[in-house]
This record gives C-alpha cells, sequence and structure tokens, in this order.
C-alpha cells in the first residue's frame, strides 16, 4: 500500500512556528493587523499583500521549516507503517527554487528526524496528480480542498488532520484526524479488520 501524506501541519507543528514569525514581521513591518489563525489566506490571515507574502518567504520560511517539529506519535508511528510493508511518500506544495532548495532541504529535515519515507515529492501545486502518478492508496493532508478534491476523484480513504484553520469543515465525506494515533487505528480497521 502506498500512503501519501502531506508535511507541514500533517506530519510537523510548522503553522505554530510561521504565526511566531508573522508576529514580529508584522511588528517590523508596522503592519498593525489582528492575526486571525483561523484563515489560511494569507491576506485575511495576517493582513499581507502578495509583496508581503513573497518578502516573508524569503526572510523566514527555511527557518519557519527548519524549527518546526514532528508532531506527537509521528516518528514511531511512521516507521512503524514503514515495517509493515508500506510506501511512506511526501506531497507538499513545498516550492523548490533555486533560492530555497526546498527538496534537499526538506530531505535532511526528514533524515535529521528520523522520518523514514520512500518517496518526497516537493512543488506539488496538483496533489491530484501526483496521488494519480504514484498509486496511492491512502492520502493524508491538512488542506481540506486536497482533501476533498482527491476524495471526490480518487476513491481511496483520504484522512484530513485537523488544524485550526480547517476545523471549520466538519461534515466531510472523509475521515477528520487529531492526532497520528487516530490515523493509526484507522490505518488499522481498514487494512487489518477485512
Amino acid at each position: 500500500m502506498n500512503i501519501g501524506i502531506d508535511i507541514d501541519d500533517t506530519i510537523t507543528n510548522s503553522s505554530e512556528v510561521f504565526v511566531k514569525y508573522a508576529k514580529k514581521y508584522n511588528k517590523e513591518k508596522n503592519i498593525n493587523y489582528n492575526i486571525n489563525t483561523f484563515e489560511l489566506d494569507k491576506n485575511k490571515a495576517f493582513g499581507w499583500t502578495l509583496e508581503n507574502q513573497v518578502e516573508f518567504s524569503k526572510l523566514y520560511l527555511k527557518r519557519i521549516l527548519k524549527e518546526a517539529i514532528p508532531n506527537e506519535n509521528v516518528v514511531d508511528i511512521i516507521k512503524l507503517l514503514k515495517k509493515r510493508g508500506y510506501k511512506i511518500i511526501f506531497i507538499t506544495a513545498r516550492n523548490d527554487t533555486e533560492v530555497n532548495c526546498m527538496y534537499e532541504f526538506t530531505k535532511k529535515w526528514l533524515e535529521k528526524n528520523d522520518i523514514h519515507f520512500d518517496k518526497l515529492i516537493v512543488n506539488c501545486s496538483d496533489k491530484l496528480k501526483e496521488v494519480i502518478e504514484n498509486n496511492i492508496d491512502l492520502f493524508i493532508d491538512d488542506n481540506y480542498f486536497n482533501c476533498k478534491n482527491i476524495f471526490d476523484n480518487c476513491g481511496i480513504p483520504v484522512f484530513m488532520y485537523k488544524t485550526v484553520y480547517n476545523e471549520k469543515y466538519v461534515n466531510t465525506p472523509f475521515n477528520i484526524v487529531n492526532n497520528w494515533k487516530e490515523i493509526l487505528n484507522l490505518v488499522n480497521g481498514l487494512y487489518f479488520n477485512k
């Protein structure tokens, strides 16, 4: 079985770190905006223009991703899934540019945190395409729209990892999970109780 997994806010606490630096950035730039962590859109969440978003990424993105830590139990549960023979394929929208070298950066972070995987796909603007091309059997992501698109078009189990900005989506046709122990229990139910 191939498991497709997002990285930020699915296996890491990156939005927590992101908000810390967003507050710092807004203070430095005198952006007086009531930060709304329940929004995914950067303009609605932080009051940023596109120029602010680009500047913020250049200043802080690597620092944020480096400081992010694995979510509770994720390391052990992914090891267990790998031991059972499942393929772990990380599918992330993290941009891979010459400036960021996001593939190598992310690979090093995964290795440093002892997170085992079979494949890493970065700069993914179309996760549905990657899910299809990599024969994904189970998809895990924090983005509601990615989850819905894949659920609607692939007919595979989808787990949406709950965050503050997606908690408004409660009546979904796919599973909403709060932590990695829940993910393991659902995987066990899907594949061991048949």
